[in-house]
């Protein structure tokens, strides 16, 4: 499938108006059943081992279940380029990055996602009420944009796009059919808790989504005027 790409950090004004992010709504609003959302495995740095002649470094998941790791070795496909007293050197999408104790192979991967989505960024303004009314009506809404979950082995990793046509208000946000969101507000949309955690940003100023798009990865910050 083939989308036009925008051109980096376009500024869109739409005229729209509601009381709360709505935009909220209108992205996570969708006819998805109850499904499950299965924890996404993930791996913490728990431990680091230096001694004359190796250094390792300690990782567990989820389950308790340990990895030890030697320079070289690779985890969540992150390689393991050093390890120090209280931290570990990984190389990740084509960049370095430094995971302290405590924290997740996957808060590095999230990390590198945004900063390659942040280079394809638009900002698209939206004004108030319409916006509202526009999500208030369930039935056209949903019959001008779908969300599809992305399961790969068992879990969730993203929301496919469907159903939007250029001559309707879904078309106006800049996304594409195809698109995959994969993360809002930093949130990943294989985090188990996602729609419960995006409830949460009801009163937030702007919403910023990340979407796959053929494989690039786009970010769109919505401001709340």
């Amino acid at each position: 499938m083939f989308h036009r790409i925008h051109s980096i950090t376009q500024l869109i004004s739409i005229p729209y108006k509601c009381s709360r992010p709505a935009l909220l709504l209108l992205v996570f609003t969708f006819f998805i059943s109850p499904c499950s959302f299965a924890k996404q495995p993930d791996w913490v740095l728990s431990g680091t081992f230096l001694d004359t002649k190796k250094a390792h470094a300690m990782f567990v998941d989820n389950d308790g279940n340990e990895l030890l790791l030697e320079l070289g070795d690779k985890i969540q496909g992150c390689k393991l380029l050093g390890v120090l007293q209280d931290s570990a050197k990984l190389f990740c999408a084509n960049k370095e990055y430094v995971l302290y104790l405590r924290n997740s192979v996957g808060d590095i991967i999230l990390q590198a996602q945004y900063e390659e989505a942040i280079e394809n960024s638009k900002t698209i303004v939206l004004s108030k009420t319409e916006l509202a009314e526009y999500v208030n009506q369930k039935q056209k809404f949903v019959s001008e944009i779908g969300f599809l979950p992305i399961v790969e082995d068992e879990k969730v990793t993203g929301f496919a796009l469907s159903k939007i046509r250029p001559d309707t208000k879904a078309a106006t946000l800049g996304l594409f059919n195809g698109d995959v969101i994969k993360a809002v507000n930093d949130i990943p949309a294989s985090d188990p808790e996602f729609l419960q955690r995006i409830q949460e940003l009801s009163d937030v100023p702007e919403v910023t989504i990340q979407v796959d798009r053929n494989g690039r990865l786009m970010a769109y910050t919505y401001l709340l005027d």
